[in-house]
């Protein structure tokens, strides 16, 4: 791990325990309603990678203390919790579809259908983050997993062309459908903070027929909350469980500042300073 990632995993660390201290006294608006964001579940170097261990007791603690539901029921309020993960790492089916399926969990994949059987263009580790091939993906939905898009090569939508954005929001779904032989409703917004997609982004989502879409906007869930930009709560490599718990109970949901502009320009100096991503 580079000095960079160190520092940086430091402050988030440090944030998460103040952010959490301040939940105990002063917690945010109530909520019972959160959606989960995972991405890779392995031995990555990698930020957002979450070790299988750590996933399997992250689950049995979830068993123990909420319900998990399903990403269309989270959308529309119902009370519990779920779980979702971007990109469609060959990890997802390994390592954390066993457990899942152990605990009767439903939850959701966003594949980026571009790039199945290759990897993401900027992972700073390519050299373990195969994303499934179709047969993989095939068998993760036999599994009871749900499928969702994430684009055909994960760019930051905002910043491209209307046909570029059309593009990869349409043919993703086409091709996922393809493979699959049924319906793909479900969107990810790639990068997913604030400024990654905006109303045209939106608007193009929804002519393309799908039903429901996510960002990675920190926050919990509100009855009346729009379908098409639901918040949902990043776990990665630097939560215990005590930080996770955390999380889940809502006692971290002052992280929402991070997605403000404010906030937003702060992490991008940071990870300019430090030279992590």
């Amino acid at each position: 791990m580079t000095t960079g990632r160190r520092i940086k995993n430091a402050l988030k660390q440090a944030l998460k325990f103040a952010v959490g201290l301040f939940g105990l006294f002063w917690p945010f608006g109530p909520s019972r309603t959160r959606i989960l964001t995972y991405h890779s579940v392995g031995y990555r170097s990698h930020e957002m990678n979450v070790l299988p261990e750590d996933f399997a007791a992250q689950m049995a603690w979830l068993a123990e203390h909420h319900s998990v539901i399903s990403l269309e029921d989270a959308a529309q309020a119902k009370p519990g919790i779920a779980i979702t993960f971007d990109d469609g790492y060959v990890d997802n089916l390994e390592n954390a579809a066993p457990i899942l399926v152990e605990h009767a969990f439903p939850a959701t994949v966003f594949m980026v259908a571009g790039r199945a059987e290759g990897t993401l263009d900027d992972d700073p580790h390519p050299e373990d983050g195969q994303l499934m091939n179709w047969d993989q993906l095939r068998k993760l939905d036999s599994m009871g997993i749900t499928i969702g898009s994430h684009t055909m090569t994960h760019p930051h939508l905002s910043q491209q062309h209307v046909d570029i954005q059309q593009n990869e929001i349409e043919a993703s779904k086409a091709i996922l459908e393809n493979e699959l032989a049924k319906p793909v409703t479900i969107f990810a917004y790639p990068y997913g903070s604030a400024l990654d997609y905006d109303e045209v982004t939106t608007a193009l989502v929804k002519s393309a027929g799908y039903t429901l879409a996510v960002s990675n906007r920190y926050g919990p869930i509100f009855q009346g909350d729009d379908p098409f930009t639901l918040r949902r709560i990043w776990i990665d490599s630097t939560d215990t469980m005590k930080t996770f718990a955390a999380k889940v109970d809502g006692r971290m949901d002052g992280l929402r500042i991070l997605d403000s502009g404010p906030g937003i320009a702060v992490r991008r100096l940071l990870n300019r300073g430090l030279g992590t991503r």
